[in-house]
């Protein structure tokens, strides 16, 4: 006899709902939630989850906002009390409403306009050339943090390209970190991720991730800018082409394995035609 299956709590379900929503693409956040809210049948338990789990999403996976007010990337820098950001190129403070994904309550948050803001600015503009010209969507958002004893540059880059038609969704995210220092040398930390998923009749997904540390000359805040952006563009082309040669190397080999093989005519077969009565009757052996 099989046992009746035990209901879960109500704890239990919130945590099934966490972990499921933590596993979830960048840009699938939405579909699978509204998936989960179809079987769960319990707006209020949801609801009740859903701004935090919204926020932590968001915030991991760089959501970008663009309105007239702001353009920047929601991160662990640029956060305030009580779902505040604030866009430290367009010196605004903004309260982001993470189920609905609105912007509003822009205020005036001006950055002390000194030496490390100087980078910083000198920084995400020529950051954000190179994403121009590399990502059609992305977005770059560089931040200073002050310390006690050093201020650090963080820039942050991200690209995504939801597709749900085609069933396919991929994000480009990189965080890069160096101290301001008054030698002629820094050191560079930066982590690259890629996600690609396609799920149209599979479920095929890719994770990559990529540690740099580098040395990052400091001669002068134009040449080091200079070398930095270069330095950014050199670490994400070669993961690039990695992840090219990888996908070339398994579309040869382990790909076509899961693959229906073609007929010897190279050609597909109209199941429509066989399945309206054009049926092929094979003679008995005898």
């Amino acid at each position: 006899m099989v046992p009746k299956a035990r209901a879960l709590s109500r704890a239990e379900r919130v945590q099934a709902i966490a972990n499921l929503l933590r596993q979830c693409p960048a840009e699938e956040f939405a579909m699978a939630f509204n998936d989960l809210r179809a079987l769960l049948v319990d707006d209020s338990l949801l609801l009740q989850e859903a701004p935090g789990l919204c926020a932590w999403h968001h915030k991991v996976h760089f959501m970008p906002v663009r309105t007239p007010e702001c353009r920047v990337l929601l991160t662990c820098h640029n956060t305030l009390e009580e779902n505040r950001y604030f866009d430290p190129q367009a010196q605004v403070s903004f309260k982001y409403d993470h189920v609905r994904g609105e912007a509003g309550d822009f205020q005036v948050y001006a950055q002390e306009d000194g030496k490390a803001e100087m980078w910083r600015r000198s920084l995400e503009e020529a950051l954000g050339t190179y994403v121009s010209h590399h990502y059609p969507k992305g977005l770059c958002s560089v931040f200073v943090k002050d310390t006690a004893m050093r201020k650090i540059l963080v820039a942050c880059i991200q690209a995504s390209m939801p597709k749900p038609s085609p069933f396919w969704s991929s994000l480009w995210k990189s965080e890069w970190t160096f101290t301001l220092s008054p030698s002629t040398s820094t050191q560079v930390t930066g982590t690259i991720d890629v996600q690609a998923h396609y799920f149209e009749g599979g479920n095929i997904h890719l994770a990559a991730c990529k540690e740099v540390t580098l040395p990052l000359p400091v001669a002068s805040r134009t040449q080091a800018i200079r070398a930095f952006v270069k330095l950014v563009e050199d670490s994400e082309g070669q993961l690039h082409a990695g992840l090219m040669e990888e996908y070339q190397r398994m579309n040869d080999t382990y790909l076509k394995a899961f693959r229906r093989q073609l007929p010897i005519t190279h050609s597909m077969i109209d199941w429509e035609k066989i399945m309206t009565g054009r049926i092929v009757t094979v003679p008995a052996l005898h």
